[in-house]
């Protein structure tokens, strides 16, 4: 019986081994996005945060030249920001010499911070404050800010802030999410929400910005008591 059993085993091992070699057979994959702090900064650039941002941390220096080389010159340099206008999908980009710590989802420096036109409705700003500390919103300039130590984390951010807006995720998994998918950042995965925003931002503050109105005490001393708008 023991001669047979083996007689059976050596047979079936070619079709096996053939069998898990097909399974493992590698195939081929398109090469994947670079993320914009993978991209390498224009030399015309690092000489410019050279001279420009010296005294600055390397790697916030680097961030400054790699900005220059995809959004151009600065409007505005003072020794401690530097920012752009209408920069890209941004409305405002200022970039900092000093950030503020913040601890989710790794620990970092918030020295990127970057404004998006964005009408925030007023029952979504404590979902949007629960899920992240580094979300600002403007509602009388009609910005949403994100403040992070990346354009890819501050993309991620407002995307993830979009779902909460739209009802397509809690708090809570909008945090699940974010982590995840800085986590993939870390491990250099090329993921859709960290290379740009997946919605198309207003293009005038005439679409988002909400001036309030006036407080009715103000408007009886004026002497205007019609009713409010």
């Amino acid at each position: 019986m023991k001669t047979l059993t083996l007689i059976v085993l050596a047979a079936l091992a070619p079709a096996s081994l053939a069998f898990a070699q097909a399974e493992i057979k590698s195939v081929p994959m398109s090469a994947p996005a670079v993320l914009p702090s993978q991209t390498a900064p224009s030399t015309e650039a690092l000489a410019w945060s050279q001279k420009n941002l010296a005294g600055w941390p390397e790697g916030t220096r680097r961030l400054g030249a790699q900005l220059m080389t995809k959004y151009g010159a600065p409007v505005e340099v003072t020794p401690r920001q530097v920012t752009w206008i209408n920069s890209g999908q941004w409305a405002r980009t200022t970039l900092y010499k000093e950030g503020v710590a913040h601890n989710f989802a790794a620990p970092h420096r918030n020295v990127l911070e970057q404004a998006v036109l964005y009408k925030v409705p007023v029952d979504k700003l404590v979902a949007l404050a629960q899920f992240s500390r580094s979300l600002v919103v403007d509602l009388a300039r009609g910005e949403l800010v994100s403040s992070a130590d990346s354009e890819e984390i501050n993309f991620l951010a407002v995307n993830v802030a979009d779902d909460v807006v739209k009802g397509q995720r809690t708090t809570e998994e909008a945090r699940i999410y974010f982590a995840q998918l800085v986590r993939a950042k870390m491990i250099k995965e090329p993921e859709r929400e960290l290379q740009k925003l997946k919605f198309t931002p207003a293009k005038s503050s005439k679409e988002t910005a909400d001036p309030d109105e006036v407080a009715p005490l103000i408007r009886h001393m004026n002497g205007d008591n019609s009713p409010p708008p």
